[in-house]
């Protein structure tokens, strides 16, 4: 039997609160896999908060994660998860702000040029590729993290 009018827009809503917070979570991901991975740092210092809001700097210890002189292979499937940030809970729907907390996120996502080249000027030590946000965030990447999403949860209703 199909459901009354008046239940499915509670339903709706809820489908809704609940595909925005996965989908912040899936475009964090995202942002992981595609992005650098020297030693962890900058992959463990992505931010998720509530509505409109400015993302805080930090050092290098953000969340507990060390420096390192040499790189570590990019953690993949589960191992990613551990990196993810806390995610708030979104009942107003206020939608989410993502952000990296490090003081050289606008290098580390090829915003800014550097007189030094990517990871210290050797391409051997690139660990993401050439403009990786801008291909992540304006190209089908961030799009189908947040689609999957959207479509995983609403299925469910």
């Amino acid at each position: 039997m199909a459901k009354p009018i008046s239940q499915l827009i509670p339903d709706f809503t809820e489908a809704l609160k609940e595909g925005i917070q996965e989908a912040a979570e899936n475009v964090v991901v995202g942002l992981i896999e595609e992005g650098p991975y020297w030693d962890g740092v900058f992959a463990a210092s992505w931010s998720v908060r509530k509505g409109k809001s400015s993302t805080p700097t930090y050092g290098l210890n953000v969340r507990g994660a060390k420096r390192s002189a040499t790189a570590r292979t990019k953690p993949q499937g589960r191992a990613i998860k551990s990196l993810l940030p806390p995610i708030p809970s979104n009942k107003k729907l206020e939608g989410y702000t993502i952000g990296n907390m490090t003081r050289y996120r606008g290098y580390a996502m090829d915003l800014l040029p550097t007189n030094f080249g990517r990871q210290g000027g050797r391409a051997e030590n690139a660990t993401a590729m050439p403009d990786w946000f801008l291909t992540y965030y304006q190209g089908e990447g961030m799009k189908k993290k947040y689609e999957e999403a959207m479509t995983n949860v609403f299925k469910k209703y």
